[in-house]
């Protein structure tokens, strides 16, 4: 060989072939060399016919030969090139195709795991990427991944699994292959989730992804062997020969399963390292018992979120997490523009809403932006992708929509849409709908529209996936992101809802743009912008999802302006804080991180770490200021008030507190406290004892201190506190902040009324008499406790005797008579049988009441998970409430007289509808539908009002007929029907013909205050028992429709409407004591849910 070269320049080295080794039905893959560019030397070699070639590779490349055209091969023992094109070395060049002649020495001597290991000693570069500089090389967090990953290993030989949090899109895949490079891994195992993933992840291994170009390894680098993992390994011959051949193994959980236990055994133990793939999306049963095995070992777990599909956190040590806000800072992410639409309509409809303004939304990028954008719609089955794809076809057929399934048949399908996807080339597809996602794996930076038509496991993912800034794109050509999502479908909401909570960085990376029509989600969307334009609070926690109690102090100010800063001038000098102001809505908000000593114990050192939220609005206007804080004397409520305004400002104290009471009907005191008139005392009262404490006050003994009231408030029933001396008002809730503000305002108006106040202000108050006989007014109803009310029906259960717990919507509770002496026999009954007790009020017992069992098997009550209780024990501590034809009612020995002076109901306004063939008697329509009822009838003659009709009779019943129907868009009208039958089948003037009605038109008041969506569940669960049976209970409308109004009635005020109908008496001969059971029973729901009453009679 010459010292002085022939030729010298660059040439272009092929890739060496790819070496598929089939391991039983599995298949080993390597390929050696990659292919690339590099500066070569050419010199006159000492083998005859043969150039030789010194290039700026690494061995075995630094030294090859090239064969001359017409020469006869031979062994040289190196690397050998031939050129067929190439008639000369001195036209040799980048242009001109090399091949691979001869590669020997690579089986020879780079062909086993081991040999791959060991030439990759010293060879990783930790090189960090430049961007301003244009210099390639590894991310900051891939590089902070590694030495995490490195640390957490170094020590100890029995080792807790290492999670490292990385959001889709920062190199999770490149930073597994530099872990398996840069650790030199002796045997990995790699789990993934999907079919697309083991692929996608395969094809990285054995390509080395793009570590060769950012040059933190050689281009020349032996590429590792890579075992992928169709199918169950069955034997541990199959398994040994895995071992055998590969560095990395690349499985699915399932797959592993299906594995012979002894094969799979070997497997685990032969490996020394298993890492994890997108642990969020692998449910633990999947794996589980694949990582117990490797319990001790090394085990690396890559994820982006650190919550699994199933909710639960990811265990194992976070060794490294770079959060969202890390991600979004360093520019791997872009903001997403979150659309939100209001849809309420059944399926069809919504995929129709979200598709329009998802295809909206991509036309405007191409045609407005001039941005080459791609939409995505997921969807959660393959029978859903299949209709919208259908639906976008039909919507936008010039943007060409694809489908991309799993499936058996859909290999070349899919390839060939992908294709049409990543082809950028004039014709190419800017659709795709798919079931859940591509992958997260899949790299298609112009994927910038997301359309949701079902909510995904894991909406951070989804989110990730639009929003992340690959690689190969650039802001000024890729553009922003945007996601389209239904709030309308409480899944979307609660996702969302949960997302915020996983962090504050969310807030900073999605931008919410919502139709005009959504007033609520408006609203609070304008209090977060505003709120962030002022202070660091949005920094460390969502603003959206701050929930304060509808709870406030007010003062009187008289600054001309506010200084909401300064509220840290009253916190210890330990406390830590972060706010955030809005200048436009003069609020402030502040999270408070205290340490106060504990309260159980006197010791030094020990201490409870406390977080507190602040919320104040000032009301420059009224010169007022509201103040929320979950611990006011904590946190110096007063002296915080006059810190962010000034020493004038002064509590509002006294009476005027209780002005939170007008407009309040029927108020009831569950509590109160009271102050000792010229001593030092102060007493509290609960339930029945607030008589004697109201007593005392209008004797001018006491004076009111505090105060909470259950009543009726705009058809709602609601319950207000107030605190005169400490200017403190609240309500039994909480809601966002921009609900607060809404709170304080409503407040506001109560509070500051120009009404005289009461020198007695509880003289209206409700209170309850112990009776020490039976009232003597006719029981209409009966119904269950207060406490079995407020809890899901579907979670309560009655047993009879021995036999199975049946749902309280599945049982009635109603009079069965009433006994000479006053007492109450009433009836717990279901389908299939009954008992029956008795409540006397009897003044020989201390309680002075008791129930007794009258027939039947012995009852009790129970809850979901929790022990029986004879239904005796039961109602003592949530007593049944008996209902009076005077509007009355009362609980155990307690009555409640409620003063409705309600005059009779008008004669003329009784209905008169037609019952000439039908037996007056004849009550229900029954699951065969019988026409020649009175409550068919019913049902032809009010059909045509409503969307929904829904036969309801039976136990627990809402109604006979629940009738639902769209008023506008922000209003749905409910209307019960009670039908009742003629007693004797006749018309009479017997007003026995209108107690039981009666009685069930109040009980509906429940019905309305608990709303619509508990009315839902209790619906659908009675129609699939009948469903079940081949009947259905839908008179008009279906289950769709049904749904439709439960999602509406989240967000839509409530019209209420109760109509009774009875045959049993007509307009002429309707009695006046008829009409005034009527006229109460109307003022009675008019006055607690401020709906309409119709009476149906007969002409």
């Amino acid at each position: 060989m010459t010292l002085i070269p022939i030729w010298r320049g660059e040439i272009n080295l092929p890739p060496s072939p790819l070496q598929i080794c089939p391991v039983g039905k599995n298949r080993v893959y390597q390929r050696a060399f990659r292919g690339g560019s590099c500066e070569a030397k050419v010199f006159d070699s000492d083998v005859k016919g043969y150039d030789l070639i010194k290039t700026s590779l690494n061995p075995p490349f630094d030294i090859l030969l090239l064969r001359r055209k017409g020469t006869r091969r031979t062994n040289t023992g190196y690397l050998v090139l031939s050129a067929p094109e190439l008639e000369n070395h001195v036209n040799l060049g980048p242009e001109i195709e090399l091949k691979w002649e001869d590669l020997s020495i690579l089986v020879e001597k780079f062909s086993t795991p081991g040999q791959i290991l060991e030439s990759w000693k010293d060879k990783f570069l930790f090189r960090e990427e430049d961007n301003e500089m244009g210099a390639r090389g590894l991310r900051p967090p891939q590089i902070g991944a590694l030495h995490s990953i490195a640390a957490h290993f170094s020590v100890g030989r029995v080792f807790e699994p290492a999670t490292i949090v990385l959001p889709t899109g920062t190199g999770k895949t490149e930073t597994m292959l530099s872990l398996q490079v840069y650790k030199r891994l002796r045997k990995t195992l790699v789990i993934v989730p999907s079919d697309a993933l083991r692929t996608q992840i395969v094809n990285k291994f054995v390509s080395l992804g793009v570590l060769p170009d950012a040059g933190v390894v050689p281009h020349e680098l032996i590429g590792p062997a890579v075992a992928k993992l169709t199918t169950g390994i069955t034997s541990v011959k199959d398994a040994e020969a895995v071992i055998e051949k590969a560095n990395v193994i690349v499985a699915l959980p399932k797959t592993l399963s299906a594995s012979a236990p002894e094969a799979l055994e070997y497997l685990v133990e032969q490996c020394s390292d298993l890492i994890v793939d997108e642990a969020h999306h692998i449910p633990a049963s999947q794996w589980l018992s694949v990582r117990e095995k490797f319990t001790g070992k090394r085990i690396t777990q890559f994820t982006a979120t650190p919550f699994r599909r199933d909710s639960r956190r990811i265990d194992g040590k976070i060794v490294f997490n770079f959060k969202l806000g890390d991600a979004q800072a360093a520019d791997y992410y872009r903001p997403i523009n979150l659309r939100t639409i209001e849809e309420f309509g059944d399926e069809e409809a919504r995929d129709r809403s979200i598709a329009e303004m998802a295809i909206e939304a991509l036309r405007n990028d191409r045609d407005v932006l001039g941005r080459d954008h791609i939409l995505m719609a997921r969807c959660k089955s393959q029978s859903r992708a299949e209709g919208l794809f259908e639906l976008y076809k039909e919507l936008a057929p010039d943007l060409s929509p694809q489908l991309v399934f799993s499936g058996p048949g859909r290999k070349r399908l899919n390839r060939e849409a992908l294709e049409r996807l990543t082809n950028r080339r004039a014709g190419s597809a800017h659709i795709v709908v798919c079931v859940d996602m591509l992958g997260e794996g899949f790299d298609l930076p112009n994927l910038k529209v997301a359309a949701l038509h079902d909510a995904h496991k894991s909406l951070a993912i989804t989110l990730q996936f639009i929003g992340r800034f690959t690689r190969k794109g650039n802001w000024e050509q890729i553009g922003e992101a945007t996601m389209i999502a239904n709030i309308a479908d409480p899944e979307i909401e609660g996702k969302l809802e949960m997302l915020y909570s996983e962090g504050a960085d969310w807030d900073g990376l999605i931008k919410r743009l919502s139709e005009e029509r959504i007033e609520e989600e408006l609203q609070l969307q304008h209090v977060v912008h505003n709120l962030r334009e002022r202070g660091n609070l949005h920094a460390h926690l969502s603003l959206w999802n701050l929930r304060p109690s509808l709870s406030t102090q007010i003062f009187k100010t008289r600054c001309t302006d506010w200084r909401p800063q300064n509220y840290t001038s009253v916190l210890s000098g330990d406390a830590e804080s972060w706010y955030a102001i809005s200048d436009d809505d003069a609020v402030l908000v502040a999270a408070v991180h205290r340490n106060t000593r504990v309260r159980w114990g006197k010791y030094q050192n020990l201490l409870d770490s406390q977080y507190d939220l602040i919320v104040a609005r000032w009301d420059k206007e009224n010169a007022a200021l509201f103040l929320y804080s979950s611990d006011y004397d904590g946190l110096k409520s007063t002296l915080l008030a006059k810190a962010i305004t000034d020493e004038e400002t002064s509590l509002l104290q006294g009476s005027v507190i209780f002005n939170i009471l007008n407009n309040v009907e029927l108020p009831l005191v569950k509590n109160l406290g009271s102050s000792r008139i010229g001593a030092i005392s102060f007493t509290s009262y609960f339930g029945p004892n607030v008589t004697e404490g109201l007593a005392s006050i209008e004797r001018a003994e006491s004076a009111l201190n505090n105060i909470a009231c259950v009543g009726y408030e705009n058809g709602e029933r609601v319950l207000w506190g107030g605190t005169q001396k400490r200017g403190k008002v609240w309500q039994q809730a909480a809601g966002t902040v921009a609900q607060w503000i809404g709170w304080t305002k409503h407040t506001w108006a109560k509070v500051s009324t120009e009404d005289e106040i009461s020198p007695n202000i509880t003289s209206d108050f409700l209170r309850p008499i112990k009776l020490i006989e039976h009232y003597d007014v006719h029981p209409i109803s009966v119904q269950w406790g207060e406490q079995a009310q407020a809890g899901f029906s579907d979670r309560q259960f009655i047993v009879f005797g021995a036999a199975e717990e049946v749902p309280l919507y599945l049982v009635e509770l109603e009079i069965a008579a009433i006994e000479d002496d006053g007492a109450i026999k009433f009836r717990l009954s279901s389908d299939a049988t009954s008992s029956e007790y008795r409540f006397r009020i009897d003044r020989a017992v201390e309680a002075g009441y008791r129930y007794e069992k009258v027939s039947g098997p012995d009852t009790f009550f129970s809850k979901r998970n929790g022990p029986k209780m004879d239904v005796i024990e039961y109602f003592v501590s949530d007593p049944i409430i008996v209902r009076y034809a005077d509007g009355t009612n009362s609980y155990n020995c307690y009555h409640i007289p409620v003063p409705l002076d309600a005059g009779e109901f008008p004669r003329e306004r009784l209905e008169m509808w037609e019952w000439d063939d039908i037996p007056l008697n004849q009550e229900s329509i029954g699951k065969m539908g019988n026409a020649d009822t009175i409550q068919y009838r019913s049902f032809m003659n009010i059909a045509d009002e409503y969307e929904l009709v829904f036969n309801d009779d039976g136990k627990g019943e809402a109604g006979d007929l629940v009738c639902l129907k769209d008023v506008d868009e922000g209003t749905i009208k409910l209307c019960l029907v009670h039908c009742k039958g003629a007693l004797g089948a006749r018309v009479s003037n017997d007003i026995g013909n209108f107690y039981t009605v009666c009685g069930q038109a109040q009980k509906s008041i429940t019905v309305k205050h608990l709303g619509i969506g508990r009315l839902y569940h209790d619906l659908k669960r009675r129609h699939e028992i009948w469903d079940r049976e081949g009947y259905s209970r839908f008179l008009k409308g279906d289950m769709k429709v049904l749904s439709y109004f439960k999602e509406k009635a989240r967000r839509s005020k409530i019209k209420f409407e109760v109509v009774i109908v009875q045959p049993g008496v007509s307009r002429v001969n309707a009695s006046a004591d008829i009409l005034k059971l009527l006229g109460t029973t109307e003022l009675f729901l008019k006055t607690t849910t401020q709906g309409d009453f119709r009476v149906v009679v007969s002409k």
